[in-house]
């Protein structure tokens, strides 16, 4: 008799027992490592062919809105639901969602970047693709938070060349620098250094001040896109 073929779970289920993880290796500007879609790709793509395995995406709702950055440029930020069917060669599938995806960028990328990270966190999630940590400390991958022990103390300034010296001529930051900055941190896009900084500027925090932490937050999304490409 011939052999019985495999069902789409019993593939998947064999996926992932061949899945020995991925090392968080690489480092955003707000100091997380992370693994990038391409960390999934390049590592996931001959265990799915093995097992004659591949995706469809299929987006379900998408939400966009324009917003300006602190140096007056249009920012689009763009949220995604998305489905994935995990589809077999003799045509049975399995879906998988709906996966968020959220991105902002400033040119025309948002929506692929939505895509990208919603196809990941798919991969990621079904397979359980575990996280593999150096074991060597000069590589600086053992701890993937800032430590609470590196924060600035909340009576001690932060360094001048992080968030820059207070304005003797009070000119405080307003309530659109405020929603700005609420906004990034729902996204995750601060740092915990900013975070501790603003939790206990809340009264003081002045405009020139808002601007810098604005300005090295855009710059730390302008890099992440880069390294998302």
């Amino acid at each position: 008799m011939p052999a019985a073929k495999k069902t789409i779970h019993q593939r998947m289920a064999l996926i992932m027992k061949a899945c020995d993880g991925i090392t968080k290796s690489k480092t955003s500007e707000q100091g997380y490592k992370f693994r990038g879609v391409d960390d999934a790709y390049n590592y996931l793509h001959d265990l799915l062919v093995a097992e004659a395995v591949f995706t469809v995406p299929r987006v379900l709702t998408m939400e966009r809105e324009e917003r300006l950055s602190s140096r007056g440029k249009t920012m689009i930020f763009t949220i995604m639901k998305m489905e994935f069917d995990f589809v077999a060669d003799d045509g049975s599938s399995i879906t998988i969602g709906p996966m968020v995806g959220e991105a902002m960028d400033m040119g025309d990328k948002s929506a692929n970047k939505c895509q990208s990270i919603a196809h990941k966190m798919a991969l990621f999630q079904v397979f359980m693709v575990p996280t593999l940590l150096s074991a060597d400390p000069a590589e600086g991958e053992q701890h993937e938070l800032q430590s609470p022990d590196d924060l600035a103390p909340a009576n001690q300034d932060v360094p001048d060349d992080v968030m820059g010296k207070p304005e003797p001529k009070i000119l405080m930051a307003s309530k659109g620098q405020w929603k700005t900055l609420k906004d990034y941190q729902k996204l995750g896009a601060t740092t915990g250094e900013m975070n501790e900084y603003l939790l206990h500027k809340v009264v003081s925090l002045t405009a020139k001040q808002a601007n810098q932490i604005i300005q090295k937050i855009e710059e730390g999304i302008q890099q992440t896109d880069e390294e998302s490409k």
